[in-house]
């Protein structure tokens, strides 16, 4: 009879990067054990993957679904600006916009770099238009207007160009339509800065009021339990007793936890610590049956800097951008069970150039006087140059005229607040200025022939025509000729200008269904992941809106897997060793 051994080497790699997660246990009879509560679907973390995970799961009416959350749910997506990214959209439709889900994988394509099949990319573009009205179900908001201006976040549009789809290479590739769909204000006299908030408080609600979901809050996976088999058939939690003193306390902890500005300045390493110690000291174990199968779509691991120190190093200066959970428990849970990991060394880290929308026009360089990257693309791949090409080091390079053009649109009422904070703390506190370039090189450490000489190189392209050297739109380019001159930082570890970061590697999955797979690639019964637990659309490269689309589309398949899913033995079994 085959018989799962569970690989205790993993142990010393979870103590390494502890956040208390243990070792599977393996149990000889579901059907004897005793549980404290049982379900057929069970869904760690209630972000947006977990959330849609639930609720699609919960269209059967005779599934009964338990989902458990560190927090009291939302997760890192209610901390996000709530965009969705979707093709072929009745928003599209209504601003006059012509896309379709052929146009979008195609485009696709390009972000994805091959992570997934290019069939799960079609899927996932033919799944998309099914989003928006999916949510409005559910109490979301989705509308114009729409805006063609090129900016990391719109201030009064809800419909943008959220990615590089206006790049000459995606041009070449898709006709350029804008896909970020960001959430609507719930309260229409209101315009919200930051829209996950109105993207999640309405999907917790309904989650909330379905008859056959429990949310069970502040409440931590530590342990998958497996049969003999290898098949996972529930979890063991750690939960707060809800109504307490120490429910209130964990609350407020995990509040404070996703505020930006003590992120920033780095203060949140105190609330963790009382939040996990508060964590052992008044949870309660627990032990729950999961008859169908366990959705692991607990986020990813920026906010475990052992794991980033270990994993992408590159990246240690970024700042984490979620939650306290995302502690890369859901990925470790998986690893445990046998799971494979991929991808661990990718993060997403944002520095974006835009807005102001003139710095897209200045010149990047990094520590060895060379150009970083084309100033026009999406923060995440200015981000990676900076963290990957500069050592962590990077410069805007600008004339007299073009940081006019800075000042005069850094005060823009098109801006939204933060845009303006950060575009001034940049002009105030991160720009040198210099009257030739080899004084500006020597006041930022750059070696002065060098930058003279990528500069020139630069304005002479611009002057016999040629096509940029990074590919960058004609219309962006402009030479950098007239005194006095400017280098704006945009390197990571500056404390009132960090570079935010998350994790994009995860547990590897089976691209039809979201079963998680072994090194072998044989599916684990009873084990899903989904959202940045697992590999995905934007495990290659993210652009605003693509992860949120992500979790909606892997919840929705692991969801529905579940739901054709008689039993944890029902789908791929895994392939295992005969017992001596």
């Amino acid at each position: 009879m085959s018989r799962f051994r569970p690989d205790h080497s993993l142990l010393g790699y979870l103590t390494k990067t502890s956040n208390e997660i243990q070792p599977a246990i393996v149990i000889d009879d579901p059907d004897i054990e005793q549980w404290d509560e049982a379900c057929d679907v069970l869904v760690v973390g209630a972000g947006l993957a977990g959330v849609a995970t639930a609720l699609k799961a919960a269209e059967d009416a005779s599934l009964d679904i338990i989902a458990v959350d560190r927090g009291t749910g939302g997760g890192a997506s209610a901390l996000s600006g709530g965009v969705v990214y979707a093709g072929g959209t009745r928003v599209q439709r209504q601003e006059g916009i012509e896309d379709s889900a052929d146009n979008m994988a195609q485009y696709l394509a390009l972000e994805t770099g091959g992570v997934v099949q290019p069939e799960t990319v079609r899927r996932f573009a033919q799944a998309s238009a099914a989003f928006i009205p999916w949510l409005e179900r559910h109490g979301a908001r989705f509308g114009g207007p729409v805006t063609m201006a090129k900016t990391s976040y719109p201030g009064t549009s809800f419909l943008y160009f959220s990615g590089n789809e206006r790049t000459p290479a995606a041009r070449a590739a898709a006709t350029p339509a804008p896909r970020g769909h960001r959430a609507l204000p719930q309260d229409p006299a209101r315009l919200s800065e930051q829209s996950g908030a109105e993207l999640l408080t309405p999907l917790l609600a309904s989650l909330n009021a379905q008859p056959n979901i429990r949310l069970l809050r502040q409440t931590r996976a530590t342990r998958l339990v497996l049969d003999r088999e290898g098949a996972v058939v529930g979890i063991e939690v750690q939960s707060i007793p809800p109504g307490t003193g120490a429910a209130r306390r964990h609350a407020l902890y995990m509040k404070i936890g996703g505020h930006m500005t003590l992120n920033m300045l780095g203060l949140l390493g105190p609330v963790q610590r009382m939040a996990a110690r508060l964590e052992r000291k008044a949870a309660r174990p627990l032990r729950i049956r999961a008859r169908r199968g366990v959705v692991l779509s607990a986020g990813g691991y920026a906010f475990n800097r052992a794991m980033i120190d270990a994993l992408a190093p590159a990246y240690s200066k970024s700042m984490p951008l979620g939650t306290m959970a995302d502690d890369g428990s859901g990925v470790k849970l998986g690893m445990t069970a046998g799971g494979k990991a991929d991808k661990l060394d990718r993060m997403s880290a944002w520095r974006f150039v835009y807005p102001p929308s003139a710095w897209t026009k200045a010149v990047s360089v990094g520590p060895d006087g060379e150009r970083l990257l084309s100033e026009e693309l999406y923060g995440a791949q200015t981000g990676e140059a900076v963290f990957e090409k500069g050592r962590g080091k990077g410069w805007l390079i600008l004339d007299s005229t073009l940081q006019a053009k800075v000042r005069e649109e850094m005060v823009s009422p098109e801006l939204m607040t933060f845009q303006q904070m950060q575009t001034q703390t940049a002009v105030k506190r991160y720009t040198a200025k210099a009257d030739t370039l080899e004084e500006l090189a020597s006041k930022i450490g750059v070696p002065p022939g060098r930058l003279r000489t990528m500069i020139e190189k630069h304005n002479e392209d611009l002057r016999q025509g040629r096509p940029d050297a990074f590919g960058k739109s004609d219309d962006l380019r402009k030479p950098v000729e007239t005194g006095p001159f400017y280098a704006t930082e945009i390197s990571g570890g500056l404390k009132f200008s960090p570079i935010p970061a998350l994790s994009m590697g995860g547990l590897v999955v089976d691209e039809e269904s979201g079963q998680v797979v072994d090194e072998n690639g044989s599916g684990i019964p009873g084990l899903y992941a989904a959202g940045r637990t697992a590999i995905g659309i934007c495990s290659h490269y993210y652009i605003s809106g693509l992860s949120l689309g992500d979790c909606m589309f892997s919840g929705w398949r692991a969801a529905e897997s579940l739901k054709g899913n008689g039993g944890v033995h029902a789908l791929t079994p895994r392939r295992t060793q005969a017992a001596s």
